[in-house]
């Protein structure tokens, strides 16, 4: 349902959520005023701009701008700095708003990703318990009362107000209740319900027990704009623009509102039910621009809220045309009900921002951040006993300052990857540079190039590297032209030209099958080699190459490859990658069923007697689907012959009926199972060496005189494990 109005939509769901909104705020901005120490009407002040400035301005369908708890902290230390004087805190306000305009104009929207969770979860709780401790005067009524004197146990004799101590506690345990019982709703705040039923009790305590009634000094006390409108605006203190502390209060609150609007905004963003993106630099200057007009007319600091803006999206807003109707409807609340807000106690709102203080530093989010480590919970703390001891701003310093210590302590000690690495020519330790390489990862550069032992052979890899120190390079070259060889270690260096001409780099050929590695190797090491490939290959610990070298190298010297794969054309087994083998260092044959035909009794013989290969891998793979199709006809009685869609088959099935029939005898099964495929698969590895064998005696005669070696395996394919079945 619509209503068409000046070209554009009002829904109705804007006009309920609206309502739903206003129903929330007036009592929040009525309370965050007295718990900030600023005037009870600067707070609606405050939601009118939010509501109908902001609003409009914003990019935002859901977020709802207003008096927010999280600067009450700030507000608070601001009018203790400048004296109380409220007037000299409203240019504050004022060029607080101009600030942020500046950051959106300048587009510095996203500076709040770089503030550490853990410092934003301290600051929140952290203003949770001044929110807890700033409200209980108010609760119980207090006279003569502030945690000062208490502590230095000075000061007038305190006394407390009967009336306020009973409602303030009914609203307590009224709040709790509500809020855990079928009775919560999102169209009836327990907020609002608590305020009017703590009207009503009072009402009833003047008729019944006028003794127990909530006194007058302890009743909001709002101006009304028609008996005394000078009293509803108050204006700035112009007087007060060579004070000092108005700049740096003014930056404190601009720092802490842009931040707190930011992340509200993206939890906004996630409420919204079409998922829309809000802009964070206007946002900024609208937000700046709904601070300037609110100093300039008695108004508090406004951000972005997100207990009203999660309230917006339950209720249903389509657009920002619902805040937009908060604020209208907030503004005719001061209009017409002056004397009505003017019945609500104190102690009231006192609960309301206790309970929502206690959200804030709920005992849960400690233990959360302990659980994950010191390197969470430790800037966290801090930032909690920073603000408790200092200021908000200081305070989000302070924690930033912790956890940019656990940052560099981490980056000291990593950064740099040392890999063990074993090559076709040797043992190599390799060590991998990161993207960035600055002088926070000295230390950690320092310490791996100490622990490289006397003999060894070295690789810095720094070919991942976009930006690199030049301080780094001359650690570097230093241990490459003077340490290592005093120690005797052999130091190559990678990707070093990109950055700096004058590296010496070398030409790495660890990685390349040349012939007289080939030459070299004996068939025993080189099936070592590749279980060693194997063992890399399941831990997914495969070497880096570089395989373009490898292509070029080839292309030029030609391919000496050290053995050769006779394995299956199934996609799960590429016997490169299998035994962690690069370009160049296997021939590898594939067929379905890992057969061995004429076709590949030539290809092997080329391999090993033209090409130099001293091992042949005879490789099977669970399951295989050639043995597996072989196995079924079998148990069904059928030929070859009868698979009329596949007339060619037979060449691959035929050779493996003879490894099933060996089978079939010895285990003579009723039906396909998993352990008769495996005997038929291992069973066909064995009968492929032998036909090699018996079919070629170039072949043969290379393995009498120990020239080559012939060893059948079977890959898992669910472990990615090769299990050798023996050696001829």
């Amino acid at each position: 349902m619509a209503f068409t109005f000046d070209s554009k939509k009002i829904h109705f769901k804007d006009l309920l959520s609206g309502m739903v909104v206003f129903l929330v705020a007036l009592p929040l901005c009525l309370g965050i005023a007295l718990a900030s120490g600023a005037p009870i009407i600067a707070g609606i002040i405050s939601g009118i701009v939010g509501g109908l400035l902001v609003g409009f301005l914003s990019g935002s369908h859901i977020s709802v701008a207003g008096p927010a708890a999280g600067l009450t902290a700030v507000i608070l230390v601001q009018l203790d700095l400048l004296g109380g004087n409220y007037a000299a805190f409203l240019l504050c306000v004022i060029f607080a708003g101009l600030i942020q305009i500046a950051f959106g104009l300048f587009r510095l929207g996203f500076f709040a990703n770089f503030i550490p969770s853990n410092v934003i979860l301290g600051l929140l709780a952290a203003i949770g318990l001044i929110l807890i401790l700033g409200q209980i005067q108010y609760l119980f009524g207090l006279n003569h009362f502030t945690w000062q004197d208490v502590m230095q146990g000075v000061g007038e004799p305190i006394t407390w107000d009967k009336g306020s101590s009973i409602i303030g506690i009914f609203s307590l345990l009224f709040m709790l209740i509500w809020d855990q019982t079928r009775f919560k709703t999102g169209l009836l705040p327990s907020a609002l319900v608590v305020v009017v039923l703590a009207v009503l009790l009072n009402i009833g305590l003047q008729y019944m027990a006028p003794d127990w009634a909530v006194r007058a000094q302890h009743l909001i006390q709002l101006p009304d704009i028609w008996q005394n409108p000078n009293q509803f605006f108050m204006f700035p203190d112009w007087q007060q623009l060579t004070n000092p502390a108005i700049y740096t209060g003014a930056m404190t609150l601009a720092v802490v509102a842009s931040l707190e609007t930011l992340l509200n905004l993206e939890a906004a963003d996630k409420l919204d039910p079409a998922k829309r993106s809000s802009p964070p630099n206007r946002e900024l200057w609208a937000q700046g621009v709904g601070n300037m007009v609110s100093g300039a007319i008695g108004g508090m600091p406004l951000t972005s809220v997100i207990v009203r803006s999660s309230v917006n999206a339950s209720a249903g807003a389509k657009t920002k045309n619902s805040t937009i109707f908060h604020g209208l409807l907030l503004l005719l609340a001061v209009l017409l009900f002056v004397p009505l807000m003017n019945m609500i106690p104190l102690a009231a709102l006192a609960a309301i921002l206790i309970l929502t203080g206690f959200k804030l530093t709920h005992p849960k989010l400690y233990t959360q951040l302990y659980a994950k480590g010191w390197k969470q919970f430790l800037p966290f703390i801090v930032t909690i006993i920073a603000i408790l001891v200092t200021d908000l701003l200081v305070g989000i310093l302070i924690g930033l300052a912790v956890s940019a210590a656990f940052i560099l302590y981490g980056n000291f000690n990593k950064g740099i990857k040392i890999y063990r690495e074993h090559h076709l020519h040797g043992v190599i330790t390799r060590l991998e540079l990161p993207s960035q390489v600055s002088f926070l990862n000295r230390s950690a550069l320092i310490s791996a190039l100490a622990h490289i032992h006397r003999g060894e052979h070295v690789v810095i890899d720094a070919t991942q590297v976009d930006d690199m120190d030049a301080d780094i390079f001359q650690l570097i070259q230093e241990f490459q032209q003077e340490t290592a060889p005093q120690r005797g270690i052999e130091v190559k260096l990678v990707g070093f030209k990109s950055h700096y001409m004058d590296a010496k780099e070398t030409i790495l050929d660890i990685d390349i099958s040349t012939a007289a590695l080939q030459k070299r190797l004996t068939p025993q090491e080189i099936l070592t080699l590749l279980k060693a490939g194997n063992a890399r290959f399941m831990k997914n610990e495969r070497l880096q190459r570089d395989i373009y070298r490898q292509l070029r190298v080839t292309a030029e010297d030609g391919q000496h490859p050290i053995a050769a794969v006779l394995g299956c054309m199934d996609s799960r087994a590429p016997t490169e990658m299998i035994f962690d083998v690069g370009i160049g260092d296997l021939f590898s044959l594939r067929i379905a069923g890992n057969i061995a035909g004429q076709k590949v009794l030539g290809s092997l013989e080329f391999a090993c007697q033209a090409k130099g290969a001293k091992v042949i891998i005879v490789l099977g793979h669970t399951d295989c689907g050639a043995v597996t199709s072989a196995c079924q006809l079998h148990l069904a009685g059928q030929s070859v012959q009868s698979l009329k869609a596949m007339p060619h088959i037979q060449y691959v099935l035929g050779p493996l009926n003879e490894s099933v029939d060996c089978v079939a005898k010895m285990m003579q099964p009723a039906q396909m199972t998993a352990a008769f495929i495996e005997q038929v698969t291992q069973m066909n590895v064995h009968n492929n060496i032998r036909y090699i064998l018996q079919q070629s005696s170039v072949l043969c005669d290379l393995v009498e005189r120990g020239e080559i070696l012939i060893v059948g395996a079977v890959y898992d394919v669910k472990t990615g494990q090769v299990n050798f079945l023996g050696e001829s």
